[in-house]
């Protein structure tokens, strides 16, 4: 049996999708100076900070910038929660088992939240609820800004997250094969003590991966300097950073130079994706992968036709979610399969740009089956394709 435990980023999104960025009110929450809690446009201020500024309640403030008291739409995001999701939808290994620790609120957000997992058929029993509101984040987009172009405004509550700490872990939520933390920046209090975390997943045997997102608090905290994450990044079994956040952490000029230092300081293996170009990965010193035969694989030109035929909504968010998932289901799999030998790191990443590249044919990070097993049907093209791509 392979007990896959994970916590960190879980939230509702929710869309307000006709949001007019010129209206006056919206230009009065503009933000005037850096970390001021205002609105930037294209960019992301915490509701908490933007009711600060604002000097109103946040749902007041919402209700009128967006004119509306519900949302368009709404789906799970984090890159905790849609990661795990994804290994656990396209697994097919019975001896292999899927949790997710989180916390929501009661309130209408939960109720969303939780009425979206239940249709994903992914249990709610690690969840538990807090007297605060559901971690969200509110999408607002304006299609007419930029002479048609379209933009979006977002802003993130972290409401019960930032109550949600180690404490607040299953008692026996270490007592597993494999421990991912995904995105826990935006879970503070786990964020602070992910050291420890990954140190206690290490002494319990468990295979530890941790999967970044963009540091807002530490940002604005350390103004300038490198994002803390650990202290010993040899309790790491597998770091996955898109480019911008190994920057951010490693305080380096360039992403080679980011991986260097993130070998250097003891992390066991690297993977650092960069949008549309290749993915660039490396094992270290007392790696759980063997040394790979390449160090870089490149995004998938299948995708791109895929795409370019798709006449549904869709859109890239969670393509780097489900690039984390494709990883965790693919290292769930190989610890079924060989135990403790060496896994295969390459095999590792395939699965990973394969499943960023099936994200692509969805609206937002979740892709909502009508029967279980549909998304692992559709995204074995995308693996036989990609697998061809690499093989010319």
């Amino acid at each position: 049996m392979i007990r896959v435990h994970a916590t960190g980023c879980s939230l509702i999104d929710n869309l307000y999708g006709r949001v007019d960025f010129t209206r006056p009110y919206y230009g009065e929450l503009l933000s005037r100076e850096a970390g001021d809690g205002g609105l930037t446009t294209g960019g992301l201020v915490f509701s908490e900070a933007l009711t600060e500024f604002a000097g109103t309640e946040y749902t007041a403030v919402l209700e009128k910038l967006t004119g509306v008291n519900a949302p368009d739409s709404s789906n799970i995001g984090g890159p905790g929660i849609v990661a795990v999701l994804h290994a656990a939808q396209v697994n097919d290994n019975p001896d292999i088992r899927f949790r997710f620790a989180g916390v929501l609120g009661n309130d209408d957000n939960g109720r969303r939240f939780r009425e979206l997992l239940t249709r994903t058929g992914f249990p709610l029993n690690d969840y538990t609820v807090k007297e605060l509101p559901t971690p969200s984040t509110d999408v607002l987009s304006d299609p007419d800004h930029g002479h048609g172009s379209g933009e979006r405004t977002f802003i993130s509550t972290i409401g019960a997250a930032g109550a949600y700490g180690p404490d607040s872990l299953p008692d026996n939520f270490f007592d597993a094969e494999v421990l991912a933390f995904g995105g826990t920046a935006l879970v503070p209090l786990i964020h602070d003590a992910l050291d420890d975390l990954c140190r206690r997943g290490q002494e319990f045997g468990a295979f530890v991966l941790v999967n970044t997102a963009y540091d807002f608090r530490n940002e604005a905290k350390v103004k300038g300097r490198p994002w803390p994450l650990v202290e010993d990044y040899r309790n790491i079994d597998l770091l996955v950073v898109d480019q911008e956040e190994a920057l951010k952490i490693s305080g380096r000029g360039d992403t080679h130079q980011a991986m260097q230092w993130f070998l250097n300081k003891g992390c066991r293996t690297i993977i650092i994706t960069r949008g549309i170009d290749d993915v660039l990965f490396a094992a270290g010193t007392d790696s759980r992968f063997a040394s790979p035969e390449r160090t870089s694989l490149p995004t998938s030109r299948y995708a791109d036709e895929v795409v370019a035929k798709c006449t549904h909504p869709r859109d890239t968010t969670g393509c780097g979610d489900n690039f984390v998932g494709g990883v965790l289901a693919s290292v769930a799999d190989q610890l079924a399969a060989e135990g403790d030998v060496p896994l295969n790191l390459v095999d590792a990443v395939k699965s990973g740009v394969a499943s960023g590249s099936l994200a692509l044919t969805c609206l937002g990070g979740v892709y909502y089956e009508e029967r279980p097993g549909d998304k692992r049907k559709a995204l074995e093209s995308f693996i036989t394709a990609y697998e061809r791509e690499l093989a010319i």
